[in-house]
Protein backbone atom coordinates (compact mmCIF):
# COMPACT_ATOMS: atom_id res chain seq x y z
CA UNK A 1 0.00 0.00 0.00
CA UNK A 2 1.57 3.35 -1.04
CA UNK A 3 0.77 7.18 0.08
CA UNK A 4 0.29 7.01 3.78
CA UNK A 5 1.37 4.71 6.94
CA UNK A 6 -1.62 2.69 8.11
CA UNK A 7 -1.26 1.91 11.62
CA UNK A 8 -2.21 -1.53 11.96
CA UNK A 9 -0.42 -4.78 11.41
CA UNK A 10 -2.96 -7.06 10.16
CA UNK A 11 -3.82 -7.99 7.12
CA UNK A 12 -8.07 -7.35 7.81
CA UNK A 13 -7.25 -3.63 9.17
CA UNK A 14 -5.13 -2.91 6.04
CA UNK A 15 -7.22 -4.00 3.49
CA UNK A 16 -10.03 -2.08 5.30
CA UNK A 17 -8.02 1.26 5.22
CA UNK A 18 -6.77 0.99 1.93
CA UNK A 19 -10.42 1.28 0.85
CA UNK A 20 -11.46 3.69 3.60
CA UNK A 21 -8.41 6.50 3.68
CA UNK A 22 -8.25 9.12 0.76
CA UNK A 23 -4.48 8.46 -1.07
CA UNK A 24 -2.09 10.27 0.79
CA UNK A 25 -3.74 11.30 4.06
CA UNK A 26 -1.46 11.16 6.94
CA UNK A 27 -3.14 8.99 9.88
CA UNK A 28 -2.82 11.08 12.97
CA UNK A 29 -4.41 9.38 15.52
CA UNK A 30 -5.54 5.45 15.53
CA UNK A 31 -7.41 3.44 18.33
CA UNK A 32 -8.70 0.36 18.04
CA UNK A 33 -11.35 -1.28 20.32
CA UNK A 34 -12.52 -5.29 21.20
CA UNK A 35 -15.89 -6.00 21.99
CA UNK A 36 -18.91 -9.20 22.43
CA UNK A 37 -21.18 -9.39 20.51
CA UNK A 38 -23.38 -8.19 22.78
CA UNK A 39 -26.16 -5.11 22.71
CA UNK A 40 -24.84 -3.36 24.75
CA UNK A 41 -21.60 -2.77 22.81
CA UNK A 42 -23.42 -0.17 20.64
CA UNK A 43 -23.30 2.25 23.72
CA UNK A 44 -19.29 0.79 24.37
CA UNK A 45 -18.59 1.55 20.91
CA UNK A 46 -20.03 4.82 20.73
CA UNK A 47 -17.94 6.14 23.97
CA UNK A 48 -15.07 4.36 22.77
CA UNK A 49 -15.43 6.68 19.11
CA UNK A 50 -16.49 9.41 21.04
CA UNK A 51 -13.36 9.33 23.80
CA UNK A 52 -11.07 9.51 20.56
CA UNK A 53 -12.33 12.39 18.39
CA UNK A 54 -11.04 15.15 17.80
CA UNK A 55 -12.57 18.58 18.52
CA UNK A 56 -15.75 18.86 15.60
CA UNK A 57 -18.76 20.68 15.23
CA UNK A 58 -21.62 19.01 16.86
CA UNK A 59 -23.57 18.05 14.34
CA UNK A 60 -20.86 15.68 12.82
CA UNK A 61 -20.15 14.84 15.92
CA UNK A 62 -23.17 12.97 16.45
CA UNK A 63 -23.42 11.87 12.84
CA UNK A 64 -20.42 10.11 13.60
CA UNK A 65 -21.54 8.13 16.89
CA UNK A 66 -24.90 7.88 14.95
CA UNK A 67 -22.92 5.86 12.16
CA UNK A 68 -21.00 3.79 14.34
CA UNK A 69 -23.89 2.78 16.19
CA UNK A 70 -25.15 1.67 12.99
CA UNK A 71 -22.72 -0.20 12.08
CA UNK A 72 -21.91 -2.16 15.14
CA UNK A 73 -25.22 -2.88 15.91
CA UNK A 74 -25.75 -4.49 12.08
CA UNK A 75 -22.63 -6.56 13.37
CA UNK A 76 -24.14 -7.62 17.04
CA UNK A 77 -27.36 -8.69 15.13
CA UNK A 78 -26.20 -9.92 12.11
CA UNK A 79 -22.66 -11.45 12.34
CA UNK A 80 -22.78 -12.24 15.69
CA UNK A 81 -19.29 -12.72 16.33
CA UNK A 82 -16.78 -10.70 18.35
CA UNK A 83 -15.82 -7.41 16.75
CA UNK A 84 -13.43 -4.35 16.79
CA UNK A 85 -14.45 -0.61 16.41
CA UNK A 86 -11.14 1.25 15.42
CA UNK A 87 -11.67 5.01 14.68
CA UNK A 88 -8.96 6.57 12.81
CA UNK A 89 -7.82 10.59 12.48
CA UNK A 90 -6.57 12.46 9.85
CA UNK A 91 -5.94 15.98 8.59
CA UNK A 92 -9.32 16.40 7.26
CA UNK A 93 -11.09 12.66 8.14
CA UNK A 94 -12.51 10.49 10.29
CA UNK A 95 -12.67 7.29 9.81
CA UNK A 96 -14.52 4.80 11.81
CA UNK A 97 -14.24 0.72 10.75
CA UNK A 98 -16.47 -1.89 12.43
CA UNK A 99 -14.62 -5.75 11.76
CA UNK A 100 -16.89 -9.08 12.01
CA UNK A 101 -16.10 -12.75 11.79
CA UNK A 102 -19.16 -13.41 9.98
CA UNK A 103 -18.68 -15.40 7.34
CA UNK A 104 -22.16 -15.22 5.28
CA UNK A 105 -22.60 -13.35 2.28
CA UNK A 106 -24.41 -10.93 2.08
CA UNK A 107 -25.84 -8.43 -1.02
CA UNK A 108 -22.80 -6.27 -1.96
CA UNK A 109 -23.10 -2.78 -1.20
CA UNK A 110 -25.45 -0.70 -3.34
CA UNK A 111 -27.03 -3.66 -4.09
CA UNK A 112 -29.45 -4.36 -0.85
CA UNK A 113 -33.19 -6.12 -1.31
CA UNK A 114 -36.06 -3.50 -1.43
CA UNK A 115 -36.96 -3.32 2.22
CA UNK A 116 -40.76 -3.23 3.29
CA UNK A 117 -41.29 0.53 4.54
CA UNK A 118 -43.21 -0.86 7.44
CA UNK A 119 -40.08 -3.03 8.71
CA UNK A 120 -38.65 -1.75 11.61
CA UNK A 121 -35.12 -1.33 11.18
CA UNK A 122 -33.23 -2.55 7.78
CA UNK A 123 -32.33 1.66 6.94
CA UNK A 124 -28.82 1.46 9.04
CA UNK A 125 -26.61 1.18 5.55
CA UNK A 126 -28.74 3.82 4.12
CA UNK A 127 -28.25 6.43 6.80
CA UNK A 128 -24.54 5.40 6.32
CA UNK A 129 -24.42 5.84 2.68
CA UNK A 130 -26.59 8.67 2.97
CA UNK A 131 -24.52 10.68 6.16
CA UNK A 132 -21.42 9.70 5.15
CA UNK A 133 -18.69 11.17 2.40
CA UNK A 134 -18.03 7.36 1.57
CA UNK A 135 -18.56 4.34 2.36
CA UNK A 136 -17.99 0.78 1.92
CA UNK A 137 -17.69 -2.80 2.72
CA UNK A 138 -14.37 -5.15 2.66
CA UNK A 139 -14.76 -8.93 2.82
CA UNK A 140 -11.35 -10.54 4.31
CA UNK A 141 -9.72 -13.69 2.27
CA UNK A 142 -9.54 -15.58 5.48
CA UNK A 143 -13.56 -14.86 6.21
CA UNK A 144 -15.28 -12.22 7.83
CA UNK A 145 -15.75 -8.38 6.84
CA UNK A 146 -14.90 -4.65 7.65
CA UNK A 147 -17.50 -2.13 7.62
CA UNK A 148 -16.38 1.69 7.00
CA UNK A 149 -17.51 5.04 6.95
CA UNK A 150 -15.64 8.16 6.81
CA UNK A 151 -16.44 12.07 7.54
CA UNK A 152 -14.86 15.17 6.89
CA UNK A 153 -13.48 16.56 9.90
CA UNK A 154 -14.15 20.40 8.33
CA UNK A 155 -16.51 20.32 5.27
CA UNK A 156 -14.52 21.45 1.90
CA UNK A 157 -16.57 24.17 -0.28
CA UNK A 158 -17.00 22.85 -3.81
CA UNK A 159 -16.21 19.11 -2.94
CA UNK A 160 -19.46 18.03 -1.93
CA UNK A 161 -19.45 17.71 1.53
CA UNK A 162 -21.85 19.40 3.78
CA UNK A 163 -21.49 20.33 6.96
CA UNK A 164 -22.91 18.18 9.44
Amino acid sequence: MTGHVVPCDDEHCRAALAAALPTGAPVQGFAQLSLPPEPRSVALARHFVDAWLPELVADTRDALLLLTSELVTNAVIHARTPLEVAVIITGVDVVVTVRDEDRGRSAPPGRHRQHDRDRDGGRGLVLVRMLSCDSGLVRHRAGGKTAWFRLERVARSGHGAVAL
